[in-house]
């Protein structure tokens, strides 16, 4: 088993969380006044922070009980391909809740990309699921390092968007 590219990656993890506080820090108006859309991602971003934390860390003491790879790899691919599917169905459920109430905030480039998201959200989870019974796609530490980068990737958008959404209150004033 590789530790450092699962040491690299929970690094990489806990630094965007800190960042995540940076964006609560610039927010100008109390977490109250915050939209129901604004919410949903700052929960996203700082839960995908720590779940790349977590899923990075949740080998090594498998690892360390000298568990076999292919049990290790089976069930990590498997959690974290459920998070996957988790997160792909609150978000949908958060956006269609927010676009009924009207109480939808779009940010230009951003948006259009969480709607990938979504998709590649989706993808990622079979795939993973996939790796877990060795159809397609081999089980092993390569699929499930890549499923934490994509999980890094969504945190690194929904920071985006907040980036964007001070950019766009800039804009408006």
């Amino acid at each position: 088993m590789n530790h450092q590219s699962l040491d690299t990656i929970a690094n990489v993890a806990i630094t965007l969380a800190a960042f995540s506080g940076v964006v609560v820090a610039f927010r100008v108006r109390g977490a109250r006044t915050w939209s129901p859309t604004e919410l949903r991602v700052l929960w996203f971003l700082v839960g995908d922070s720590f779940l790349v934390l977590f899923f990075a860390l949740l080998p090594l003491p498998m690892d360390l009980a000298n568990w076999s790879t292919d049990v290790i790899w089976g069930l990590c691919s498997a959690l974290l391909g459920s998070w996957f599917f988790v997160g792909f169905f609150l978000a949908l459920r958060g956006e269609r809740r927010d676009r009924a109430a009207q109480q939808w905030i779009t940010i230009p480039v951003i948006t259009p990309v969480f709607n990938g998201i979504y998709l590649i959200a989706l993808v990622m989870g079979i795939v993973l699921w996939l790796s877990v019974f060795d159809l397609l796609v081999s089980r092993g530490q390569a699929i499930y390092v890549l499923g934490l980068i994509v999980l890094l990737a969504f945190a690194a958008v929904e920071f985006m968007y907040f980036i964007g959404l001070m950019s766009k209150q800039d804009r408006d004033e």
